[in-house]
């Protein structure tokens, strides 16, 4: 019944954005759009002349799909049918994401407050509700369809599965091939954790020193410091500052002790796994390589630049942006966090190494680079929390929350709307109408909305640690019970 409510609720939302407004520009596509409605229509055409480069080929699967069926049921390509090939694929992709995680919830044994929490984490949030229907031509649900695929046949210990999943995702997007391949091919020995605190080394103050250097470096080379702007200089600085004491931070809670852990690593590895995982991974790309053709036109420097260009401008931007595109689950995660490493850490290598990797994603403002480790994440707290008692009101809190961060229900298409999406300023872009959408990107956001919605990330950042405090202090409690009886 509770399974069934969750769905229904869903579906309910889904049609309803299915049914509402869409992008106001170029007929329904923004952005990347533009070329995946181009892949939709044109795939089989333009494939065999070598249109794509590499990394278009590893995000085309979604759309060249559509673009066989509606070759195959002789469908006419104009915009309008397209997008709603596309929707009509999404809601299938949902639907098979919705089996996965409900069978994961199985694996997991988890409670119904457990697997009420989980759905709300997974799929109330604006990555679901909101933008893949307003802005339907992309690859972030399927991408976080797939990873919840991925996360299931890991935990269900199916590897054949896992690696036909990750075939698959490959050509969604880039990082997911790997992630499936280190999951299966990492030994499933759990790396050292300390057993009561962390080391007192001082790696973490070299470290962070470090790092510190280098990104003052970079902001440098790349000419971050702008001194006739020197609010936009003052606000990179602080960026820099949180961003090193952020890691400082993960360092200083981190409850593994790596080198301990990486000469177990090297004890536990298999030469022969090693050289499938290399093999499977060099004909991945050479299968990618050979079925791209225009790689002249992929500049590596500048995508590099451009990633660089959205980091850091305000000071933890990346905290408030993931927690606007995803919600609760973000300030959770770092409540949690020494007891989410706990749990990937009894995992195995395997999901170690795809943390690490997650992490390097994490410290990012484009929350959509995150999309393919979302169900990781969601797995690790859960687990981390089930042997808390989970009431009632904490799931209603969060799910209330999460429905009001997702703004599925706020309408976009407002007066200014296309013409800031359309043919405005870029200035345009950090004003409203536009916020209404772009603030819940984090290397979107404007000034404004950055410190209102910081200021919200703060506090949902404080109610998540005073739950574990209560959850702490409730567990206690029941164990000097018990001890006393």
């Amino acid at each position: 019944m509770i399974r069934f409510t969750l769905i229904a609720a869903l579906v309910s939302v889904v049609l309803f954005q299915i049914l509402g407004e869409k992008v106001p520009v170029n007929e329904g596509a923004l952005g990347d759009g533009l070329f995946f409605r181009q892949v939709t229509g044109n795939f089989l055409e333009e494939v065999e002349e070598g249109s794509y480069n590499v990394f278009q080929m590893q995000r085309v699967m979604p759309f060249a799909f559509v673009n066989v069926l509606f070759g195959v049921f002789e469908i006419l390509k104009s915009h309008d049918n397209l997008m709603w090939g596309i929707l009509v694929f999404h809601f299938l992709f949902l639907g098979l994401g919705v089996y996965w995680y409900f069978s994961l919830a199985t694996k997991l044994r988890l409670g119904d407050n457990l697997t009420i929490l989980g759905f709300i984490l997974v799929f109330a949030n604006f990555a679901v509700l909101k933008d893949p229907w307003y802005n339907p031509f992309s690859t972030d649900l399927a991408t976080l369809m797939l990873g919840i695929g991925q996360a299931n046949y890991f935990i269900k210990f199916n590897r054949q599965k896992l690696f036909l999943v990750s075939i698959i995702a490959g050509f969604v997007w880039p990082t997911m091939m790997m992630t499936g391949l280190l999951l299966i091919f990492l030994p499933s020995e759990p790396p050292v954790v300390y057993p009561k605190e962390g080391s007192k080394s001082l790696f973490p103050v070299l470290a962070s020193c470090v790092l510190l250097g280098l990104l003052t470096m970079v902001s440098g080379l790349t000419e971050r410091f702008d001194w006739d702007n020197i609010l936009g200089t003052v606000l990179h600085l602080g960026a820099i500052l949180t961003l090193v004491f952020f890691v400082f931070a993960v360092m200083v809670r981190n409850p593994i002790d790596w080198p301990q852990s990486y000469d177990l690593l090297l004890k536990k590895t298999k030469s022969q796994k090693m050289w499938r995982f290399t093999g499977i991974l060099f004909m991945y790309f050479v299968v990618v390589f050979l079925l791209s053709g225009r790689n002249g036109s992929l500049d590596i420097m500048a995508v590099a630049q451009s990633l660089i260009k959205d980091t850091m401008r305000f000071p933890g931007d990346f905290l408030v942006g993931h927690m606007m595109f995803y919600g609760f689950l973000i300030p959770l995660s770092l409540a949690f966090f020494p007891r989410m490493m706990k749990e990937s850490a009894k995992l195995g290598m395997g999901m170690m190494a795809v943390s690490i990797l997650m992490f390097a994603f994490f410290i990012h403002p484009e929350s959509r680079l995150l999309l393919a480790f979302l169900p990781f994440m969601v797995v690790l707290l859960l687990k981390s929390v089930r042997r808390y008692k989970i009431v009632n009101k904490d799931v209603i809190v969060i799910s209330v929350i999460n429905i009001l961060i997702s703004a599925f229900w706020l309408p976009l298409n407002v007066s200014g709307m296309e013409e800031a999406l359309g043919f405005g300023s870029q200035e345009m872009v950090y004003e409203f109408p536009a916020q209404r959408y772009w603030m819940h990107f984090g290397h979107m956001m404007s000034f404004e909305v950055f410190w209102i919605a910081g200021l919200g990330f703060v506090g949902f950042l404080i109610l998540a640690y005073r739950g574990k405090v209560r959850y702490k202090r409730e567990e206690y409690v029941r164990s000097k019970s018990l001890a006393t009886k």
